[in-house]
């Protein structure tokens, strides 16, 4: 059954040392851990010393702090323990007090051999059922964890499978913690080229060892570390991943130094283990879970800068800029200048000077005699004008328009092709810059009355950060400053909002005020309104009509 830790207390030698025999004797798994002459002693021991403690063998009058005291003192603390009250005094009123303090026994001096050896016995089986109990509620405990965690996969799988998921079907996002998390997408470079040469079950067993290594690496990295993860698969051989910083006193910038580490030594393990390169892509910190589709779209863009820089690297969105920065070797030296021009055009948003600089530029191209220099020199284009967009209203960053530019890269047969797809990409880049410019003043507002237009269609955070030009962090971040919720209670709130309106006036089954208020699954609405408001819909209609 384990060790019983018992602590006695005595300011009496002789008896200290009289119940230490009995309670050695009473069998091997007695063990005293502390004896103490009062009660101050014993209780700065025992809160700062011991972990934890089974039995308190205590006087009741002693100098300092008396049983009693000690007793109450370590209850306040939430400790955890039975406890024996010994006294010279036949009073009531002690022995009143002991039993409201919890004290198992009050035992009169001398104390009876035999008699408390039967009372120690008591205690045992009363510790023996206690632990039992302790037992199966941590059994019960970890296993709901299990499960709720397998739930949680589920969500998180549900969200990074479909293209739109509507903002109002998240609610399972507030299951989470809240804190600062790090999403990531772990992909293994050679899978394409290796796939069509393997069986499935090969593939398995590929995608097997790689999340067993991604597991035992975070085991080592980052469970000791304060950090709780999730990882469920995307495709064969790529991964999400998750991760949540518990210590809420952490320094700002070392939750994702540590993240950034984590993920170095698991790209080294990969490769030393599997013989594979792996690209992982990932975003910065965030607090909003609802954020999730944003942020995947973001890292399956940024992973494709494997197009540019190759591959087992990490991509995060400083890439960008670091991509501005650096100008291919190979490229001469009036592909800048033309490259500049352009900026400089797109600066003053003016779709003509664009055309005629891009005329320049593309003249330039047709003096290459290299495809690869050609292609380099477009690509670092675009890339200087995405940045510059960055830079000049950077609250309106679309990663996804430069993946479109290089798609236009690979795609074209010829350059004429080539040029009028870029021309193109340009111009609609300044339409774009353009209507952010004359966009409405206060974006909050503006997504507001979007969303309280658009309650019966499918909303994401996408589709209302489109609306107002603003990057979907950025904006979640405003709504929660200046309205105090998240968008997604907003939009939860104006839909039951609308619902309510609809049982009130209207005669529509809960199935069409369901679908009238952006909810195809009418089990999930009826759940929510209840949540919401607790009670059903059908509850809320009646009880409104009996009112009215």
């Amino acid at each position: 059954m384990g060790i019983i830790k018992t602590v006695i207390v005595d300011d009496e030698p002789r008896i200290r040392k009289g119940i230490e025999r009995l309670v050695l004797s009473n069998g091997e798994e007695w063990e005293v851990i502390g004896v103490f002459t009062d009660g101050q002693e014993a209780y700065d021991a025992i809160v700062n010393t011991f972990k934890s403690i089974d039995l308190l063998i205590t006087d009741v009058q002693m100098p300092i702090m008396d049983g009693l005291t000690l007793i109450k003192k370590l209850n306040s603390e939430s400790k955890d323990f039975f406890s024996m009250i010994i006294s010279g005094f036949d009073d009531f009123k002690y022995a009143q007090e002991a039993i409201r303090e919890g004290a198992n026994d009050y035992i009169l001096k001398p104390i009876d051999r035999e008699k408390f050896q039967l009372q120690l016995n008591d205690v045992k089986e009363k510790i023996i059922r206690k632990r039992k109990e302790e037992d199966r509620l941590r059994d019960i405990q970890e296993r709901a964890s299990q499960l709720s965690y397998s739930k949680q996969i589920q969500f998180l799988s549900e969200v990074t499978w479909n293209d739109e998921t509507d903002i109002s079907l998240m609610e399972w996002v507030f299951q989470f913690p809240q804190g600062r998390y790090k999403f990531a997408h772990i992909d293994i470079d050679q899978i394409f080229t290796k796939a069509n040469e393997v069986s499935s079950s090969e593939l398995r067993t590929w995608h097997f060892a790689v999340e067993n290594i991604i597991k035992e690496t975070m085991a080592n990295e980052l469970s000791n570390q304060g950090v709780d993860a999730w990882i469920w698969k995307n495709d064969n051989l790529s991964f999400w991943l998750l991760l949540f910083d518990k210590e809420i006193n952490r320094i700002d910038s070392s939750f994702s130094y540590l993240i950034e580490e984590y993920l170095l030594k698991l790209k080294k393990t990969i490769r030393q283990y599997l013989k594979f390169t792996a690209s992982i892509a990932i975003g910065n910190e965030f607090e909003d879970l609802s954020l999730l589709p944003t942020m995947r779209d973001q890292l399956l863009s940024l992973i494709q800068f494997r197009i540019i820089e190759g591959n087992n690297r990490i991509f995060q969105l400083s890439t960008l800029n670091d991509l501005s920065s650096e100008k291919p070797s190979i490229m001469p030296s009036s592909v800048y200048k033309y490259t500049e021009q352009i900026v400089n055009a797109l600066g003053e948003k003016n779709e003509a000077d664009v055309s005629k600089a891009l005329f320049n530029f593309f003249q330039e191209m047709e003096t290459l005699k290299s495809p690869l220099i050609i292609q380099e020199s477009i690509q670092y284009l675009c890339i200087r004008s995405i940045n510059h967009w960055v830079e000049n209203d950077g609250l309106a960053e679309d990663i996804n328009m430069l993946i479109e530019a290089f798609k236009i890269t690979k795609k074209s047969s010829n350059l004429i092709q080539l040029k009028d797809g870029i021309k193109t990409w340009m111009i609609r880049l300044v339409k774009k810059m353009k209507e952010i410019n004359s966009s409405h003043s206060d974006p909050i507002h503006q997504v507001k009355t979007w969303v309280n237009h658009h309650l019966s269609e499918n909303i994401t955070i996408k589709k209302l950060a489109d609306n107002v030009y603003l990057n979907p962090t950025y904006l979640c971040e405003i709504f929660k400053a200046q309205t105090g919720e998240t968008v997604l209670n907003y939009v939860t709130n104006a839909r039951l909002k609308k619902a309510k309106e609809l049982l009130e006036k209207t005669d529509l089954k809960i199935y069409d005020v369901a679908t009238n208020v952006g909810y195809q699954d009418t089990k999930y609405f009826s759940r929510l309104f209840r949540q919401w408001t607790n009670q059903s819909p059908s509850q809320y209609r009646e009880r409104y009509n009996k009112l009215y």
